[in-house]
């Protein structure tokens, strides 16, 4: 009995039982009124009726499988008999010969090279010596063309993106602003001689030329008590805390600390900082990397980084560039933010809050992550020489010192058609 044929048969025994139940059942409405007992006698009989059905499935269930397991065995009988039948063909090749593994001498026997052959080579030869254009046509390019810091670095962001709001140093020293002002964070248009700039999410921070720094906007955690600072050669700006790399390698910090991701005090040898939401990422003239603050998405698994050359850090997530021009991701990638993996040719990597942006060393960009406000449509950008990555917002400076960006500009952060000779790093 088939699988199809078990199948037909219980539908068919279900249907015979159902119409024997509803049978009975109209017996026993028509008995109700005069008979109550014969009625209750037909409604037991429906109720049974409908009881057996779920046996007799089991029953013709296990028949079915008895049949099936005896059509098996003999088509199994019949396939070992066709076997016995089959005459063994026998094959005239000749057996396989064992060869012993070649030697490492079974290589190294001296080859006659022609005359002509000769010729043509020693003539390449001094083509080669004399030309100095057709030797650079055969080496290849070196991989490496970002290189790993090997003491702190002056900053040269001359663009910041913060959570609703975009800054950007002029050729003058001055700063330029927009975006949202709530706490004053775009309350820049003082500033004199100010070499870099970052952006926090309601704070702005500026570092001088002669190393000290200022700072304007929400200042609850403290981030912007930052006017004792000196030595300074690189700033970077969280959520609600602010870091410092000196001159010597240490680093400073101020802010909300709840986490502990402004204590950076102990670090020594440090060539470049990014602050993220709740953490601080250190980069050190080894080409490793350190962090402090909360971990809960694994952003400090950095640590097992190496060869890289600098370092962003999103709301919760951290990318590095490698000084082969790849980039590594850790942490948080719900949005596909840490989807670097397989970028090549970066010169430059900025981090938003759940998006990441690369500069490619030809001056165009990639970017992945979240793209609901079109932070990450880059893909058209040329001639870009900084980057950076606000909370839902994108901001590029062009090889003609203009700022372009896109994103979210509800607060007007993206309108940067006004910022006017903007000063483009070397």
């Amino acid at each position: 009995m088939s699988e199809q044929t078990g199948k037909k048969l219980r539908i068919l025994s279900a249907m015979v039982f159902i119409a024997q139940a509803a049978i009975f059942l109209l017996f026993a409405f028509y008995f109700m009124k005069e008979e109550l007992a014969i009625s209750l006698v037909f409604i037991s009989l429906a109720f049974i009726s409908i009881l057996l059905i779920i046996p007799f499935f089991k029953i013709a269930a296990a028949v079915c499988a008895m049949s099936e397991e005896k059509e098996m065995r003999e088509a199994a009988e019949k396939s070992q008999q066709t076997k016995a039948v089959v005459p063994e063909i026998k094959s005239n090749a000749p057996s396989a010969v064992k060869r012993p593994s070649p030697k490492a001498e079974d290589f190294t026997r001296e080859i006659t090279v022609p005359e002509d052959i000769r010729a043509i080579s020693a003539k390449t030869d001094e083509l080669a010596e004399e030309d100095d254009e057709f030797v650079s046509t055969v080496m290849l390019e070196k991989p490496t063309f970002n290189e790993i810091p090997t003491k702190p670095q002056e900053s040269t962001a001359t663009i910041a993106a913060g959570g609703l709001h975009t800054v950007a140093v002029k050729e003058n020293g001055c700063v330029a602003s927009t975006g949202r002002n709530n706490y004053g964070q775009c309350d820049v248009d003082g500033w004199e001689n100010v070499m870099a700039i970052a952006a926090g999410s309601y704070h702005t921070v500026a570092l001088f030329r002669n190393g000290t720094c200022a700072a304007a906007g929400y200042n609850g955690n403290h981030e912007c008590e930052v006017g004792n600072w000196s030595t300074i050669c690189d700033i970077s700006a969280g959520v609600a805390h602010t870091v410092g790399l000196r001159l010597d390698g240490t680093c400073v910090a101020t802010g909300d600390n709840t986490y502990g991701q402004c204590n950076v005090e102990e670090w020594t040898d440090i060539v470049a900082v990014c602050a993220g939401y709740n953490y601080t990422a250190g980069l050190r003239s080894d080409g490793m990397v350190c962090a402090v603050g909360l971990n809960i998405d694994g952003q400090d698994g950095a640590a097992r980084w190496s060869d890289i050359a600098s370092i962003a850090a999103g709301r919760l997530h951290l990318v590095g560039l490698k000084t082969n021009g790849c980039c590594v991701a850790m942490g948080n990638n719900a949005n596909g933010q840490c989807d670097v993996s397989r970028w090549s040719g970066i010169r430059a990597i900025a981090a938003g809050n759940y998006h990441t942006i690369g500069l490619c060393k030809d001056g165009t960009c990639i970017a992945v992550g979240y793209n609901g406000y079109g932070q990450c449509n880059v893909n058209k950008w040329t001639g870009i020489r900084a980057i950076a990555a606000g909370r839902n917002h994108t901001v590029g400076l062009d090889k003609y010192g203009k700022v372009i960006a896109v994103g979210d500009n509800e607060k007007m952060q993206c309108a940067t058609e006004d910022f006017e000779d903007i000063r483009i790093a070397e």
